[in-house]
């Protein structure tokens, strides 16, 4: 992890984000669940699970700290995301939480693979590091009162194997 000292911080509104998920996910059909890593292995953060067919895919989360106090105040129209973590083959969805965690946005990773990749600096606990990255236009933010629609993007996108951007339209 770039910024050490987040860490615990990153882990909670993890959880959090999980069991609100999943507390959404029981009061609709419960076919989908969100599991975080039981341990870190500094690839993913976690599993969705699809439990027809036990169909599951990995995702990263993050905690922003900066750039999105709260919902409706992303200050960027793309969502980027490091070209180190789009190039691990077993993340297909990246998901950030605003400062407050009242609002998160989401993009597949199938959709960032569609954009040039870009070299920024980047902040670290060290300084800085000169990195490649991608940005998309094709993100979609929502309230965590919005559960329930993320759920049935999930869905939809795992009926109808369509891990990008066109399941956001519900």
């Amino acid at each position: 992890m770039y910024h050490p000292e987040k860490y615990s911080h990153h882990n909670d509104a993890l959880s959090k984000f999980c069991t609100l998920f999943n507390q959404t996910a029981t009061a609709l059909d419960n076919l989908i669940t969100m599991n975080p890593s039981p341990t870190e292995n500094f690839r993913e953060d976690g599993e969705i699970v699809f439990k027809p067919g036990n169909q599951k895919i990995l995702y990263d989360f993050e905690k922003r700290f900066s750039y999105y106090e709260n919902y409706g105040n992303f200050k960027f129209d793309t969502f980027g995301q490091f070209e180190r973590k789009i190039q691990k083959p077993e993340i297909s969805l990246s998901i950030q939480c605003s400062k407050n965690e009242n609002g998160f946005i989401i993009a597949w990773h199938e959709d960032y693979k569609n954009e040039r990749v870009v070299y920024l600096n980047s902040k670290t606990s060290n300084g800085s590091e000169n990195t490649g990255k991608r940005f998309t236009k094709n993100f979609k933010e929502l309230r965590y009162t919005e559960m329930d629609k993320f759920y049935i993007m999930l869905y939809k996108a795992f009926t109808n194997n369509c891990f990008n951007a066109s399941c956001f339209r519900i």
